[in-house]
């Protein structure tokens, strides 16, 4: 019984904090530093991820898997948002050189 509170306890707090960053990415002192897409593309990556990591564990339910089929598995399900995360990193890198320059 105790482990049914310990998996939905994990479960209530990942999609707690994704949800807590999708909040946060709408307050003004995350809008005044250009991250609110940064904020979405974690929330979004925070959501994925422990789907992402069941059908990456069950990819090497096979006895002949290997930690190749782990990670086909894993980036299948993650791909997307870590792309989503790394286009919005890229973007607020971009858009925070472009404020130094014109000061």
């Amino acid at each position: 019984m105790a482990y049914i509170v310990f998996y939905y306890g994990v479960l209530f707090l990942i999609i707690g904090t994704a949800i807590f960053v999708f909040i946060k990415a709408g307050s003004p002192k995350i809008k005044a530093k250009n991250l609110p897409f940064v904020m979405v593309g974690l929330g979004i990556n925070i959501l994925a991820s422990p789907l992402a990591l069941f059908i990456g564990v069950m990819a090497t339910d096979s006895p002949d898997s290997t930690v190749l089929d782990f990670w086909k598995g894993f980036l299948f399900i993650q791909g997307i948002p870590l792309i989503i995360l790394l286009v919005s990193l890229v973007w607020w890198v971009i858009r925070k050189n472009k404020e130094k320059a014109h000061m």
